[in-house]
């Protein structure tokens, strides 16, 4: 299964502004990271690797699918 950076945060009960303070990135960083991840750098994608302990594979990298009904 693979996890959005979004779903990741969430499972966690973190808001963007904390997951902001522990990467130390903007938290516009990490709205803009969970809209459209696949420009994420290699250091902040370690990050979240580390963070919550999942493998590359594991995550979804790339732009968020919205089901407009």
């Amino acid at each position: 299964m693979q996890w959005t950076l979004e779903a990741m945060r969430i499972n966690k009960g973190l808001t963007q502004g904390e997951l902001a303070k522990k990467f130390e990135v903007s938290s516009q960083t990490i709205a803009r990271l969970e809209k459209d991840s696949s420009d994420i750098g290699y250091q902040l994608l370690k990050k979240y690797m580390d963070y919550f302990n999942v493998q590359f594979d594991d995550i979804f990298l790339g732009k968020k699918y919205e089901n407009f009904v």
